[in-house]
């Protein structure tokens, strides 16, 4: 997992495959709509919306795919654990690219405007969360193959 500032994005393309391209085609948009957005070695999708209870939800990972989720707009909480230390409630749909799981939420970030993170395929993550009061939110959520 990587949770840094918008800024510092490029310090990390030698671990994230094509990211160049994907932030090229995100620079090429003139307005955020939501929807699925191909770019040369991958996508990202641009949502917005509101953030539900984090006791409410799931922890999440990808096999196929590096999560690369920024923040454009709002706030949300995220929480991560190590896949190892979660157990899963519903398997790997290959089609989804998705495993769902639980376990402790010890580890809870708040990301806010400007910030990114990653989640990589070890990687437990709980997105579009609030521990106390609901936040809204505008996102870009780009998805970039694992090695």
């Amino acid at each position: 997992m990587i949770i840094d500032h918008i800024d510092h994005i490029m310090n990390y393309e030698p671990l994230l495959p094509n990211l160049r391209s994907g932030l090229e085609k995100i620079r090429s948009l003139t307005e955020f709509q939501v929807g699925r957005y191909e770019f040369q070695g991958g996508y990202f999708m641009i949502q917005k919306g509101v953030t539900r209870p984090i006791l409410e939800g799931t922890f999440e990972s990808h096999q196929k795919y590096i999560d690369v989720q920024i923040l454009i707009e709002g706030s949300e909480e995220m929480a991560w654990e190590e896949l190892g230390k979660l157990q899963t409630v519903i398997p790997y749909d290959v089609q989804k690219d998705v495993q769902r799981l639980i376990g402790t939420r010890d580890h809870v970030m708040q990301i806010t405007k400007g910030m990114f993170y990653v989640a990589f395929p070890q990687d437990g993550h709980q997105p579009v969360a609030h521990t106390k009061e609901q936040q809204s939110f505008t996102k870009i959520v780009m998805k970039l193959p694992a090695a």
